[in-house]
């Protein structure tokens, strides 16, 4: 079999940012290089794997279709290897560890980085450790003991589990602008909503639980990713309708490259801190619980 190129990592984040942000320059200047050395390694990269990824012009610079295909995966892989650093990271850092959390991706990504900051800021002295899984996977963990705290995006809340509901998010479903869903003048209908295919989180994610709850039926899947921001970049390259948390696509809306789709479904879910009833909880998850509490008194 023959050998295949090495995915160079530096490359795929110009490819997104490229998409991202329209622009060669723009995307070297987020890499903190110069723009004739993005557009060498570019090169580079493209001649290696034999493709045609960005279209270059006096205009500015945009990915050809492949090139979005290539910047959809190369968001997942670019997720994946940052989680491998936090979760390596994580590994040295546990023998100083005071809390364990395990968090489901929205709140990983939005929330917890505040609210840990807030916690680091009062008490220094807490070591944190931060598993980002899915919301059936931050259950597991609190049930057998492995988080000492965990946060999940279901609208299935364990019974078996103390909880405290900390916010609610809104899962949305979002199309290109040319998609047929689109450019609808009404909701789209129930029956055409339980027939269509979806970029769709892996089984036991909250988003794809509270989704497939709302439709009541089975889930159509056309692509498949432990990745929001993957589905986002499928989304974003036409592959059909993604559905992912309000709150991760938002900007895409706002700046008119998705449109949400207007559907007669209740999408809003619960974000909800859980723990193990059987153990004390810790003074530094209880610190934890508290500052949360106080984010949603008085929101900023």
């Amino acid at each position: 079999m023959a050998t295949l190129p090495e995915l160079d990592l530096e490359s795929l984040r110009l490819l997104v940012w490229i998409d991202e942000l329209g622009s060669i320059s723009a995307a070297a200047g987020r890499a903190g290089i110069s723009q004739p050395s993005a557009s060498a390694k570019l090169r580079e990269f493209e001649a290696r794997w034999r493709l045609l990824l960005v279209h270059r012009s006096t205009h500015g610079s945009h990915l050809t279709t492949d090139g979005k295909a290539v910047a959809a995966w190369a968001a997942s892989v670019l997720h994946e290897s940052e989680l491998m650093q936090r979760s390596m990271a994580a590994l040295g850092s546990r023998r100083r560890s005071g809390l364990v959390v395990a968090a489901s991706l929205t709140i990983a990504e939005y929330m917890l980085p505040r609210w840990l900051g807030e916690l680091n800021v009062i008490h220094e002295e807490i070591g944190v450790v931060l598993r980002v899984v899915n919301s059936a996977a931050a259950i597991r963990l609190v049930r057998q003991a492995q988080a000492d705290l965990g946060f999940i995006e279901t609208t299935e809340i364990p019974t078996d589990l103390s909880s405290r509901e900390v916010g609610t998010d809104m899962v949305e479903i979002a199309v290109v602008p040319t998609h047929p869903w689109a450019l609808a003048s009404t909701r789209v209908p129930l029956q055409e909503l339980q027939a269509a295919q979806y970029l769709l989180r892996e089984p036991g994610s909250g988003t794809r639980t509270t989704f497939e709850v709302a439709l009541g039926t089975t889930l159509n899947v056309s692509f498949e990713a432990s990745s929001t921001a993957a589905l986002i970049g499928a989304a974003l390259a036409g592959l059909g309708p993604a559905v992912v948390s309000t709150t991760a696509v938002v900007g895409h809306i706002q700046s008119g490259r998705l449109v949400a789709v207007a559907h007669p479904l209740n999408l809003i879910r619960p974000l909800t801190a859980i723990w193990n009833p059987s153990r004390p909880l810790k003074d530094a998850a209880a610190k934890l619980l508290g500052i949360v509490a106080a984010n949603i008194e008085s929101p900023s």
